[in-house]
């Protein structure tokens, strides 16, 4: 299931995040779908993996911090899992 939305709207806010570069993002919902925890949401993307290349070398912890703050609100509606995965340069 690809919920393209939803990932637009996760990639807008994401978008204005000028310290790293967003590589790629994936829904991974559906793998979940059945999980007692997502039922019923209102927001039927759940789950995501983002791919961020960190050219100005911030460290994880400041990266997760921006991620999850512009994405509060995705959070809010739904989304429980993020998964980050820094590339180098």
């Amino acid at each position: 299931m690809i919920n393209c939305m939803n990932l637009e709207k996760i990639k807008n806010l994401l978008i204005n995040i000028s310290q790293f570069e967003i590589i790629k993002i994936i829904d991974n919902s559906s793998s979940h779908a059945s999980h007692k925890g997502v039922q019923g949401l209102l927001n039927n993307l759940t789950h995501v993996e983002i791919h961020v290349k960190n050219p100005n070398n911030l460290n994880r912890l400041d990266i997760h911090r921006q991620i999850y703050n512009n994405l509060n609100s995705e959070i809010e509606l739904g989304l429980h899992s993020i998964e980050i995965k820094i590339l180098k340069n």
